[in-house]
């Protein structure tokens, strides 16, 4: 399973760094185009050209961002995910985001046919790096099953979960 990662600050950097010493196949992106490139040179992952790009080339995406404004540029903006073919890809926000902001998220990536899961993690930069970051899981049954069904490598990588 291909996954694409977005969002490489100080977490996402560990995040990626974890689910690519357990050889999960990464594609990158990142708004500062300089840091994706740096790291994908590092770990040999490729960069994508935009999020738009990275999701036509994956099957589930990650998101890790700032807050919900960065979330959303990232799906509405120019070459932003929603800008590019979804339809059937899991989009998992590990984004702290405001609850308000989730709902809309949920109902524009559903209403391109994709499915939303919003999972914000409980950890920081060392318990990423180690696979002990807790996940907590929101979003549809099914979309929650479907994760833990065909993505078990990468989620076993992320390592706790609570839904």
């Amino acid at each position: 399973m291909k996954a694409g990662f977005i969002g490489l600050g100080h977490l996402g950097l560990s995040m990626v760094g974890r689910l690519a010493s357990q050889g999960v196949d990464l594609i990158l992106w990142n708004r500062s185009p300089e840091k994706a490139v740096a790291l994908g040179q590092e770990l040999g992952l490729p960069v994508a050209e935009s999020p738009a790009a990275l999701a036509e080339k994956t099957e589930v995406i990650f998101l890790n961002l700032f807050d919900s404004a960065a979330v959303r540029a990232v799906l509405q903006g120019k070459g932003g995910l929603l800008a590019g073919d979804i339809r059937g890809k899991l989009v998992i926000d590990t984004t702290t985001n405001h609850f308000k902001d989730v709902a809309d998220f949920h109902k524009w990536v559903s209403s391109r046919g994709g499915s939303y899961l919003e999972a914000p993690v409980l950890g920081s930069v060392v318990p990423a790096s180690q696979g002990k970051l807790t996940v907590l899981a929101s979003g549809e049954k099914e979309v929650k099953y479907r994760i833990i069904q065909s993505g078990r490598k990468i989620m076993r990588t992320l390592r706790k979960i609570r839904a």
